[in-house]
C-alpha cells in the first residue's frame, strides 16, 4: 500500500499558531486526528497573505510560486491549507479578522485545493472498480473545508469518494437506494446534536437491506466518547483516524493500481 503518512502521523510547526479554540477548530475540522510534517513559515505567510488579500488572483499565484519552490501540491493540501484555516478562526476568535473575512477566505482556500489537486478534488478520475465511499458532512454544518481535504486524500488512495455538503437525512436515504457503497462516512464537528447524525444514520439503515458501516469522525470525539457516539447515533464506530475508519469499513491495500477489499468484493 502507498505510504500515506498524512493519515496518521503528528503535525510539528516551526513557530506556534495563537491558541486554538474548540470554535476555531471547527473551521478546519476533519475525520483526521492530527497531520504532520515541520510547516515551513514562510510558505505559511505566503499562503495566509494571499488568502486575505483584496485580489483573488493573489491566491492562484502563491499556490503556483510555492509549488515552484518544491513543496509538494499534497502537503499543501493537507498541511498548509488546514492550518491556515485555523489559523483564521483563531484570529476571528480574538476579533482580530471578521466573520466575512473567514467567510472568503475559506473559499479562497477551497479554490486552492481546486487548483492543487483537479484530479483528486472531483470523482471523476477514480477507478469504476475502486471501493465507493460517501462522505457526508450534514446539514447547517459549516466546516464543510476539512472534509473537502479528507476527500482528496481518500481518492489520491485510489477510492472513489462522493462527497455530500449540508446532507439531509431524505438526500442520504435517495442516494443509499439508488447507489452501493463500501462505507459512510459521516464528519460532525463540536457542537452538533448526536439527535441529528441519529437522523442520518437512520436514513442509511432505511434505505438498503445491507447497509454499509457507518463511521462518524470529526471534532465531536474532542467532547464525546467513541462509546457514546455510537450508543447515541446508531453508528456502527468512531474515530478521528482515517487508517483506522478504512480498516472498520472493511478495507485495506488500497493503492492507484491495485486495489483489493477485506471482504472480497
Amino acid at each position: 500500500m502507498a505510504d500515506y503518512p498524512n493519515l496518521n502521523a503528528k503535525i510539528k510547526i516551526s513557530a506556534p499558531l495563537p491558541h486554538q479554540s474548540r470554535a476555531a477548530c471547527r473551521v478546519a475540522s476533519t475525520v483526521v486526528e492530527e497531520i504532520g510534517i515541520r510547516l515551513d513559515e514562510t510558505v505559511l505567510a505566503k499562503l495566509y497573505t494571499a488568502v486575505v488579500s483584496p485580489d483573488a488572483d493573489d491566491c492562484r499565484q502563491a499556490v503556483k510560486e510555492v509549488v515552484a519552490t518544491g513543496v509538494r501540491p499534497e502537503d499543501l493540501s493537507d498541511f498548509y491549507i488546514p492550518s491556515i484555516a485555523r489559523k483564521m478562526g483563531d484570529l476571528w476568535c480574538v476579533d482580530e479578522l471578521s466573520f466575512a473575512s473567514v467567510t472568503i477566505g475559506a473559499s479562497r482556500l477551497q479554490a486552492m485545493l481546486r487548483v492543487l489537486g483537479p484530479d483528486w478534488s472531483s470523482n471523476a478520475a477514480s477507478d469504476p472498480h475502486a471501493p465507493s465511499l460517501l462522505l457526508v458532512v450534514p446539514q447547517d454544518v459549516y466546516h464543510t473545508l476539512g472534509a473537502i481535504v479528507l476527500s482528496g486524500q481518500l481518492r489520491r488512495k485510489g477510492l472513489s469518494v462522493k462527497l455530500i455538503l449540508g446532507g439531509k437525512p431524505e438526500d442520504i436515504a435517495k442516494r443509499i437506494s439508488i447507489t452501493k457503497y463500501d462505507g459512510i462516512f459521516i464528519s460532525s464537528s463540536v457542537g452538533e446534536a448526536l439527535y441529528t447524525l441519529r437522523l442520518l444514520v437512520d436514513a442509511v439503515r432505511s434505505s438498503t437491506k445491507k447497509p454499509p458501516p457507518i463511521v462518524v469522525g470529526g471534532t465531536i470525539l474532542e467532547v464525546e466518547t467513541k462509546e457514546n457516539v455510537i450508543a447515541l447515533t446508531g453508528a456502527d464506530y468512531a474515530t478521528r483516524n482515517p487508517e483506522e475508519a478504512l480498516k472498520l469499513c472493511g478495507l485495506q491495500d488500497i493503492t492507484h493500481n491495485s486495489i483489493k477489499m477485506k471482504h472480497g468484493t
